[in-house]
């Protein structure tokens, strides 16, 4: 990861409800970056790291990465799959066990094309469904919903206050992409949502950033069609929270995120968690 001054910092840290964030001290590290994702990959009891930015200049820029690296609970090791996509940051992750296998929602080129690659352990293959998200989704929300068996993805156009056009939500599986048009009562468009799988078999959304700059800060479930989560509690408004759903205690954690205005741009290091019903900070 990167630090809040753009230098490199090369940690490995863990969440447990019973402990906190405790850092961990792996021989091996991946070199340091900022804007790599991760998913955890249930079939080979490992999490998976792709691409980022290099947190270290290279060639007089911080230029995307395309390195692939495992995390076994003990110590990273980098991979060397056959085939992978092109270097890319904010690749949206997550673990689709209807299909036993880690999908990449990719969107790093000029023409705003969508590619849907899976690791299946081993290798990278690129997927080829009749259709594709639209618009850019370089940093949407990618999360499982096992209470219909497909991957969730949300969130349209990198970066806060770029124009966001696309309020679908889209479902994959077997490899095939299925758009559900926004309704009325629907969350707005956004950049950047923390979205993570929620106790109920559905996805957990929480924040983002809105078309004209706003930091948003509601939270919304869907598992077939959203419903806002009306709560007397929650994490500041912000842009790119991590969330992941910690299934050994039930409980999705956030972790950090951006509130960028035009005068300061706030980088928050607060841990939340949500038990299906409110939020609670903890760190």
């Amino acid at each position: 990861m990167g630090d809040p001054n753009g230098g490199p910092v090369t940690q490995t840290w863990a969440w447990t409800a019973q402990t906190g964030w405790k850092q961990l001290s792996p021989v091996h590290e991946p070199p340091g970056r900022t804007w790599g994702n991760m998913a955890y990959d249930a079939t080979t009891s490992s999490v998976i790291l792709f691409g980022g930015q290099s947190a270290t200049p290279v060639n007089g820029g911080l230029n995307p990465l395309a390195d692939s690296w495992s995390w076994n609970g003990a110590d990273w090791s980098q991979l060397s799959p056959a085939s992978s996509p092109s270097a890319t940051v904010n690749m949206s992750m997550d673990y689709e066990s209807s299909s036993r296998v880690v999908i990449g929602v990719r969107d790093n080129d000029g023409s705003s094309a969508v590619e849907t690659w899976q690791f299946d352990g081993t290798t990278w293959s690129q997927l080829q469904p009749s259709q594709s998200p639209q618009f850019s989704k370089q940093g949407a929300g990618l999360a499982f919903a096992p209470a219909v068996s497909a991957s969730v993805l949300f969130g349209t156009q990198y970066g806060i206050g770029y124009p966001t056009a696309d309020a679908s939500t889209w479902t994959h599986g077997a490899n095939t992409w299925t758009q559900y048009p926004p309704g009325a009562s629907d969350p707005q468009p956004r950049s950047f949502p923390g979205l993570a799988t929620d106790q109920q078999g559905g996805v957990l959304l929480f924040g983002g950033g809105a078309s004209d700059g706003t930091a948003l800060g509601d939270t919304w479930e869907w598992a077939g069609a959203w419903s806002k989560k009306t709560v007397a509690i929650s994490p500041p408004a912000r842009t790119m929270p991590l969330m992941a759903l910690d299934s050994a205690c039930k409980l999705v954690v956030l972790y950090g995120g951006e509130l960028q205005t035009q005068q300061t741009l706030t980088k928050f290091s607060d841990t939340w968690i949500w038990d299906g019903h409110a939020w609670t900070k903890v760190g």
